[in-house]
């Protein structure tokens, strides 16, 4: 959900300190690239063609589009951030909507994508904005959903300032209930699609 403190956490120097500073960012460009293109050829696996729109969720400074865009030049992206910094400095010429996870069913957005991305943002959220966010995420995911989440017993890096992360078991039933089925890589499909996939590529 947009916020005043959202605004005040994810301005210029965050971005500046977690995507470009060589000390302290997530990820380099080709490893960026990297994740993109996996991504991006797990949905199209699932699909059977390459995907032609896509939702990035809490995208920032919308750094997956230009991948995407240079991978599929037809590929048509919505992207959402509660960042009025990023918002304002890119979302006319990235197509970035000011709103969070939870806003998605009130904004001017598709009622399905090929590909939903919830990358590096999904621990951010409280169990409660977990749970009706990701509902709102697997409304619109007519192909594949990328949930970036970790769990309590994982090892992470970065920006840390999160809620207390859940086991993976919660996540598993929050997701599982939302209607969305693993099928590994943090990659989900609707469960009316598991025909899809086979038994021993998803969780069931």
């Amino acid at each position: 959900m947009h916020s005043e403190r959202a605004d005040a956490h994810y301005d210029q120097a965050y971005f500046d300190k977690w995507y470009r500073s060589p000390r302290h960012r997530v990820k380099s460009a080709k490893e960026l690239q990297r994740q993109v293109l996996c991504v991006v050829h797990m949905a199209e696996w699932v699909l059977g063609r390459p995907i032609k729109s896509v939702l990035d969720v809490g995208c920032g400074e919308a750094q997956w589009r230009p991948v995407l865009t240079r991978l599929r030049p037809r590929l048509h992206y919505d992207g959402v951030d509660p960042s009025t910094y990023a918002v304002r400095r890119f979302g006319a010429r990235r197509g970035i909507q000011l709103g969070g996870i939870e806003d998605l069913d009130n904004l001017s957005l598709a009622t399905g994508y090929d590909l939903v991305v919830c990358c590096g943002m999904l621990n951010y959220l409280s169990r409660e904005r977990f749970t009706r966010g990701v509902q709102q995420v697997a409304r619109r995911t007519n192909g594949m959903a990328y949930l970036e989440v970790f769990s309590r017993s994982d090892a992470f890096e970065g920006d840390t300032s999160w809620p207390t992360p859940q086991p993976a078991s919660w996540y598993r039933r929050a997701i599982t209930k939302a209607g969305l089925l693993s099928i590994g890589l943090h990659g989900y499909i609707p469960q009316r699609d598991a025909a899809r996939v086979a038994a021993l590529e998803c969780a069931r």
